[in-house]
């Protein structure tokens, strides 16, 4: 993961793209102290209604993923194990 700071804010989170689509996000503190978007309740938790963790901000998200079209975060290449028998 990569250190990176809102372009919006300045809030300072740790950032790994997998895929245009896909986003890993680790926040430094708590998230509601960190991001006004979130302190003011403009955004809201990601997957409240399922239960995921994490938070979103369309802001945040933004500079992450121009960061990642400037080529100043890579592409991470995660691979998942593959279901099978081991012998």
């Amino acid at each position: 993961m990569q250190a990176i700071d809102c372009s919006q804010c300045g809030t300072t989170v740790l950032a790994e793209k997998y895929s245009d689509e896909h986003t890993s996000i680790q926040w430094l503190g708590a998230a509601h102290d960190a991001c006004p978007l979130m302190r003011a309740g403009e955004v809201r938790p990601a997957g409240a209604a399922t239960g995921a963790a994490g938070s979103v901000c369309p802001a945040l998200h933004s500079t992450i993923d121009q960061a990642a079209r400037d080529g100043l975060i890579g592409y991470s290449m995660r691979s998942e194990p593959v279901p099978g028998v081991l012998r």
